[in-house]
């Protein structure tokens, strides 16, 4: 087999495993993967407006206003218009959705967990440091080095290797 087109395989099936697994931690929380990441990014971020949460999500669908109108909806995020400019909407938390958020973080260290026993002592900077350079030729370049900012900015962050990032 071709290595890269191995290399392709094997990164995309241990994508797809890894969502399965978020998947199944956020089930008994009655959410998705997707409005997971949607509630922890809003926590972090808070307020943010619509366009620039879409600008913090990996998505396929691009543009995340279903994902917030089914949050809002189950009382998890609330809208509410800017001070500063009436046409922007800005999201953040619930006391509700908030109180998720941290048990999504739990369900999300669990995973992390399996992740780091799976690993183990193997050294994971030489492979970054590839997926890194890798993800430049990406549309998501940007957006990943904005979860990185956000997640080092966040009191007590775990740092860079975060499996949130």
């Amino acid at each position: 087999m071709d290595p890269l087109f191995e290399f392709a395989l094997l990164l995309k099936a241990i994508e797809r495993e890894l969502e399965r697994r978020i998947n199944e931690a956020m089930q008994p929380l009655g959410i998705t993967a997707a409005q997971a990441d949607a509630l922890v990014v809003i926590g972090q971020a808070e307020p943010l407006s619509l366009k620039n949460l879409g600008d913090l999500l990996i998505a396929e669908a691009g543009h995340p206003s279903r994902l917030v109108d089914r949050l809002a909806e189950a009382g998890l995020v609330k809208r509410r218009v800017s001070g500063e400019d009436r046409r922007r909407v800005e999201l953040s938390l619930t006391p509700r959705g908030r109180r998720l958020a941290e048990r999504v973080s739990g369900a999300r260290d669990s995973v992390s967990e399996l992740a780091s026993q799976l690993i183990g002592e193997r050294d994971l900077s030489s492979t970054l440091e590839l997926l890194r350079e890798l993800s430049q030729y990406t549309s998501y370049a940007q957006l990943i080095e904005r979860r990185r900012a956000l997640l080092e900015a966040e009191p007590g962050a775990r740092g860079a290797t975060d499996a949130d990032a």
